[in-house]
């Protein structure tokens, strides 16, 4: 059975002029004489780019990713550990820079660990069958995100309906079993006068990823940011039997027994130990240089490892920018 989240309603770095609108001491200079106030800011949105892949095993939740090349300045998809057995991956807009401010970024990552923290229904306290866990989640993160976004009073170049950010959130949901979420945030834009845009970060959508609808295939899943991110999925290349993973494969007859329940749509079926062995191999096979790997695994009772760190020290970032009166995120187990 699927839970339900019932929602409240290319690579690049892209160049945002903003608009810091002063207030006034009256009503009266609202208007021209407010414009006349105003003093122009830039800020820099540096993108997380890549490819984010999930596979649930008889015993895990595997949460792979690996990077884009982009520009400079440009993230691997960030991971947010998560209390109740869930992680967060983001993709997009992930860090916002106001130049030639002196100040520091503001990290996405950091916000969404706020947003964890300051939700009012946390997910390891979920009702069964109602994904409200995740809605609070998002909508408390689209709170942070409207923060930085309302600063902008330029034109955002996004296509039409692309997400400014995206969110895969994975894990185990008590008294239900493993799950995998895609919120999308998308942004609807006005010009009010003279070229001065207002920009509001719309509620996300939520697609359920995991489980599938009954009768569909128990296997990888993919999400890409951008989309239009070209060369085969890592299923295809395992359909395709792609010379790259025969190695894999073969490194052991467990490994091959769980790549080939993975392939007919049974991962499910496949123990965590080789499906593990199978999906880092396979994502290390396929890399090429410029591009970076991660591999999380998430066990039943709110247990969470890395396999393969992620190019940057998610908790040491946290640590370092966020304020330190916001709510504490609880550390997920390592074992």
């Amino acid at each position: 059975m699927r839970r339900t989240a019932i929602p409240i309603s290319t690579a690049l770095i892209a160049l945002i002029c903003a608009v810091c609108v002063f207030a006034g001491t009256s009503a009266s200079q609202s208007g021209l004489k407010d414009r006349e106030q105003q003093s122009d800011r830039e800020y820099i949105a540096n993108l997380a780019t890549g490819r984010v892949i999930i596979c649930v095993t008889h015993d895990a939740v595997l949460v792979g990713a690996i990077s884009e090349r982009s520009e400079p300045g440009s993230h691997a998809p960030l991971f947010v550990p998560l209390s109740g057995g869930h992680v967060a991956v983001l993709l997009g807009a992930v860090e916002w820079v106001e130049l030639n401010s002196g100040k520091q970024s503001i990290r996405m990552d950091v916000e969404m660990s706020i947003a964890a923290g300051r939700s009012q229904h946390p997910i390891e306290t979920a009702t069964y069958n109602e994904a409200g866990d995740i809605e609070s989640l998002g909508v408390e993160f689209l709170t942070r995100l409207r923060d930085v976004v309302g600063k902008l009073h330029h034109p955002l170049e996004l296509k039409e309906e692309e997400p400014l950010v995206q969110v895969v959130v994975a894990g185990y949901e008590k008294d239900y079993g493993p799950e995998a979420w895609l919120l999308n945030y998308r942004v609807k834009q006005n010009m009010l006068k003279d070229d001065y845009w207002d920009i509001q970060v719309q509620h996300p959508s939520y697609v359920q990823l995991y489980p599938p609808e009954k009768g569909e295939p128990r296997t990888l899943i993919e999400v890409r940011y951008p989309p239009e991110i070209k060369g085969p999925t890592l299923l295809e290349m395992l359909g395709q039997n792609d010379a790259r993973l025969i190695p894999v494969r073969h490194s052991d007859p467990k490994v091959a027994q769980a790549a080939q329940q993975i392939f007919d749509g049974a991962s499910n079926k496949a123990l965590s130990d080789p499906a593990t062995a199978f999906v880092k191999g396979a994502i290390t096979a396929t890399l090429t240089p410029e591009k970076k790997p991660a591999l999380a695994i998430l066990h039943d009772g709110d247990k969470f490892d890395w396999v393969i760190p992620p190019p940057e020290d998610v908790e040491k970032v946290v640590q370092e920018k966020r304020d330190p009166n916001a709510p504490t995120l609880r550390s997920p187990h390592h074992q």
